[in-house]
């Protein structure tokens, strides 16, 4: 081998070196040096994802602008039939922020969970104050209503509200907000005792480029009772959770993401809801938090606002998709998130997250059963058990 190219590669070195000596060119400034990129997959503390094999750290993840908003759209049944195929398995991988904003992706996926879980109610008996649900008769396809703010109501506004929110189940019911914020922006459902269900695009842009990213900092208020009122407190965030069909593709059949909170005992013990992979048709009860400043009509203000109250309806899951379900119950931007779910002698079991005016849901099938089994399993709480740990 030539030994020229060498000696050619560090000859300028050895001439800035000489001249340097000879005090004919300043020192370079400690703050011009070259800056040394550390890699935080490796030089920070390894968190719970880094002792598993099935995740792995790729780096930093990329958080949104401070002022940007959740990407609400609507879904014709067209383009959610034209969604409905098979994807590959890879679509279902999860993907994961941690506390410290570093970014990890699932390898494999996750193992079989539960596929019918029953919630918890840590103050039996449990109140029924909606009743079964009323099937309003079969839908037809979901159509956007008219107004401002509204996503879908169809016909007169048929939604109740909740007040008593410090009483299980409506203390389940979360309002995802910005930091500093007294209203909220998203709507989620405790389904263990410290994992938020809820829509991705209410933690994340979808799309994975370089563009979109991740809201930081969310925090979340169970059973919100207005506009600034946290009766069960308000909760900080510890890790994020979605799934590569949403996070890369942006994809409203994978729509479904997790909030685990930081672990307390007071969130620990206020309960949650189940969810089931299978009997999805028919009737079911949909509650969530629509914007502060829309209009509702069972608001107690004078105004007719929203207020950042706790509002739901029922409706009848029409039609039953593979990946989504279609429905008709009354809805507002702001209920992303929410759960729908059936109600059965104080059992309540979520089947799908409402995501799009249309309206649509991100049904729960055996793979995100298995994905929220994996998530819980992966953040239990000290204060107490899931069946899925």
């Amino acid at each position: 081998m030539s030994t020229r190219r060498p000696r050619l590669r560090y000859l300028p070195a050895l001439v800035a070196g000489a001249l340097l000596v000879a005090g004919l060119v300043p020192a370079m400034s400690a703050s011009a040096a070259p800056a040394v990129t550390a890699d935080p997959c490796r030089d920070r503390p390894p968190t719970e994802l880094d002792r598993t094999r099935e995740w792995v750290c790729v780096g930093l993840a990329n958080f949104a602008e401070p002022s940007a908003e959740p990407r609400e759209v609507t879904l014709t049944e067209e383009e959610a039939r034209r969604l409905d195929v098979t994807r590959p398995i890879s679509y279902e991988l999860g993907v994961a922020v941690s506390p410290d904003g570093r970014l990890y992706r699932q390898t494999v996926p996750s193992r079989p969970g539960l596929q019918d879980v029953r919630g918890y109610n840590p103050s039996p008996p449990d109140v029924d104050p909606e009743g079964e649900a009323r099937p309003p008769g079969t839908a037809t396809s979901p159509s956007t209503g008219s107004g401002p703010g509204i996503e879908a109501v169809y016909g007169a506004d048929n939604r109740e509200i909740r007040l008593s929110t410090t009483s299980y189940p409506w203390r389940v019911f979360g309002a995802i907000l910005n930091p500093g914020s007294s209203t909220s922006r998203c709507s989620g459902s405790l389904i263990g005792p410290r994992h938020l269900l809820t829509a991705g695009h209410c933690i994340h842009e979808g799309g994975g480029g370089p563009d979109q990213g991740w809201y930081s900092n969310q925090k979340v208020a169970p059973g919100q009772r207005g506009i600034g009122v946290f009766p069960n407190g308000l909760k900080n965030h510890s890790w994020y959770f979605s799934v590569s069909g949403w996070f890369d593709h942006a994809d409203p059949a994978y729509d479904y993401a997790m909030i685990v909170l930081q672990d307390r005992d007071d969130t620990a013990h206020l309960g949650w809801l189940g969810w089931r992979t299978s009997g999805h048709s028919g009737g079911f009860w949909t509650f969530g938090y629509p914007g502060a400043s829309y209009q509702c009509a069972a608001s107690p203000s004078a105004d007719g606002e929203c207020d950042n109250y706790l509002y739901g309806d029922d409706g009848t899951a029409f039609p039953v998709l593979s990946k989504q379900i279609g429905h008709q119950a009354d809805t507002q931007r702001g209920q992303s998130g929410s759960p729908m779910y059936k109600y059965n002698d104080g059992d309540r079991r979520v089947i799908a997250i409402h995501a799009y005016a249309g309206n649509w849901g991100t049904r729960v099938t055996s793979a995100r059963s298995d994905n929220f089994c994996d998530w819980i399993h992966s953040f239990p709480s000290a204060f107490n058990n899931h069946p899925c740990e």
